[in-house]
């Protein structure tokens, strides 16, 4: 049976741009991914910034980076993907 991917959601505040954002990214050391804009045309496509999918060894892993990142400022929310929920 194939194992599910342990992922993570960033999503940053629309007035982050993108380099600053794959700056604090790139500083977890954590492996990472642009996030997809399939809300693009929707207003929260419009209302924030640059997206990223982080994908962690141990669960463990993904608790301690939700914490770090759901206190910062630069941050608009960080969330657990559900890829089985269509969003349009």
């Amino acid at each position: 049976m194939k194992q599910d991917k342990i992922e993570l959601i960033i999503v940053f505040k629309k007035d982050i741009d993108s380099q600053n954002a794959q700056i604090i990214i790139d500083k977890t050391g954590i492996k990472h991914r642009k996030g997809m804009d399939s809300s693009r045309g929707k207003i929260y496509f419009y209302d924030t910034g640059p997206k990223f999918i982080l994908t962690f060894d141990t669960e463990q892993e993904k608790e301690r980076i939700m914490a770090e990142f759901e206190i910062l400022n630069e941050i608009h929310e960080v969330y657990t993907p559900d890829w089985e929920k269509s969003k349009d």
